[in-house]
């Protein structure tokens, strides 16, 4: 091979490997605005996905809703093994224009409950609080109405009003029956002394 024929060669090889340089950078400008636009980087299977897959928000979940709260004066119901003995029958009371009347006498787990009804035969309120309600048994113990009674003191005239009043203390042990007193009745027409006791009420 002659000088010229090698000159010609090496001139052939050098326009070809500028012309691979050129199309590489065409390729190479062609990916970059392929990125830009897209996201995406290749053809088909060779392709990337630049752009990261979004995770959807997550909310947490609610707290479970507490059961509501009983009022704080809601009367504590016995248990299921709760011990109750129960008598029932009819002792009152009447002074002046106003009756008491107990209709059943309960012990649960040793405690009183007493069923009282009063009745206000007068043309005027009279008020009964339950802190006037008290108790005394025939040996020699003393009881009040606790703020678990169910009582409204409130009587209009000519009204009647019936409640389940729970003593504080345990039953006494001998004891047979009580003595109920209401006191401190306020209204015009409320017995003289503002009281009421009913006696001789048994205990079961």
């Amino acid at each position: 091979m002659n000088r010229e024929q090698t000159s010609h060669h090496r001139k052939k090889g050098g326009a070809a490997l500028k012309t691979t340089f050129a199309a590489l950078g065409v390729l190479v400008l062609l990916g970059v605005v392929q990125a830009a636009t897209a996201g995406t980087v290749g053809v088909g299977a060779l392709s990337v996905d630049l752009r990261g897959s979004a995770t959807p928000p997550t909310s947490a979940a609610a707290p479970d809703t507490p059961e509501a709260l009983l009022p704080a004066n809601t009367p504590a119901e016995p248990g299921p093994n709760a011990e109750t003995k129960a008598v029932e029958g009819s002792w009152k009371q009447s002074r002046g224009l106003l009756t008491a009347e107990i209709t059943k006498v309960e012990t649960v787990d040793g405690r009183v409950r007493l069923h009282l009804t009063a009745v206000n035969a007068s043309t005027a309120k009279m008020d009964i609080p339950l802190t006037s309600i008290t108790a005394k048994d025939d040996a020699g113990a003393e009881y009040a109405a606790t703020p678990t009674s169910r009582w409204s003191g409130t009587l209009a005239k000519g009204a009647t009003t019936t409640g389940q009043i729970d003593l504080d203390e345990p039953r006494s042990p001998g004891a047979t029956a009580l003595t109920v007193t209401l006191s401190d009745i306020v209204g015009p027409l409320a017995p003289t002394g503002g009281a009421i006791a009913v006696q001789n009420v048994p205990l079961p």
